[in-house]
């Protein structure tokens, strides 16, 4: 499961990989022993897989993947799956790639965006709050299927998604952002893909697969009506763009429920990834991945 590249337009993310390094990762894993999405999902689905056979999966639709990785794949002939949401393709800006791209290029690393986060919350409503559940927090637990994340990662994504929620997060990165003077337009210019990317990548051979319509960071607190909506306009754009209805698909944050499975499965979709190795489910929509960080 790949995520951010840089080079000199991208900007080095936490994580991010230069095209050497997803070079190098090829080799590493075997060029052979890559499959295609088509010769991935037929072996899957009839229990035909090798040990040593894997699939390469990209999230988000982010420019950087297209940029740099996407000539690297076309070098050896590869074809992967590109997970994308539609929302950012119809000229919505998604908030979450917006505050990852703001804690890259104005902090220097995450331990320092998070004692920074703390330090404006303090000038807000939710500082007690926040300072009274990290009282109780326990990193050594909390987010163990994700290793690569530090102390400061998940402290920053507990303040996020348990104690803050969406709303509020948005309030407080978005009064930040306003602090630090960010244009909003610079910092989205080089973040997304557009249609025409889409395009090319699908008329090479390949795959579009869903990954929600927003990227909610807890898609399973919504209702089933809302979760379908979200599926079937993320369907509907990427039939529209690509004219392929998707087969695969990938959970928006690795957040899903019974419900998701569901609609999955009513939308006619093969199958459908997970965001870590440690996923235990029995669907043909939990295969777990691993993370290139």
């Amino acid at each position: 499961m790949f995520h951010h590249f840089y080079n000199e337009r991208h900007s080095k993310a936490q994580g991010a990989l230069s095209g050497d390094d997803f070079e190098k990762m090829l080799h590493y894993v075997g060029i052979d022993s890559i499959l295609t999405p088509e010769e991935y999902t037929y072996k899957f689905l009839n229990n035909k897989l090798l040990e040593n056979e894997f699939c390469l999966t990209f999230d988000d639709g982010l420019l950087c993947q297209y940029d740099i990785a996407f000539p690297v794949l076309e070098k050896y002939n590869l074809k992967a799956f590109w997970f994308v949401y539609s929302s950012v393709f119809e000229g919505q800006q998604e908030k979450l790639e917006i505050y990852r791209i703001f804690r890259t290029e104005y902090f220097d690393g995450i331990d320092y965006f998070c004692n920074s986060l703390i330090k404006h919350l303090s000038n807000t409503s939710y500082y007690d709050l926040v300072m009274h559940r990290l009282d109780n927090f326990d990193s050594q637990n909390y987010l163990k299927s994700f290793p690569f994340y530090n102390e400061a990662d998940k402290k920053f994504r507990f303040i996020r998604d348990e104690i803050l929620g969406p709303e509020s997060y948005c309030e407080v990165m978005d009064s930040l952002m306003l602090a630090y003077n960010v244009d909003l337009n610079v910092l989205c210019s080089k973040l997304w893909m557009k249609n025409e990317h889409l395009k090319t990548l699908s008329k090479a051979g390949h795959a579009i697969g869903l990954h929600s319509y927003s990227h909610p960071t807890r898609f399973n607190m919504f209702s089933f009506k809302h979760q379908k909506e979200e599926y079937v306009k993320n369907l509907e754009h990427i039939y529209e763009v690509t004219g392929f209805k998707p087969f695969s698909m990938s959970h928006p944050c690795n957040s899903y429920n019974e419900d998701t499975i569901k609609i999955l499965s009513n939308l006619d979709v093969k199958i459908g990834f997970c965001s870590n190795i440690f996923n235990i489910g029995n669907s043909v929509y939990e295969i777990p991945r691993e993370d290139h960080s």
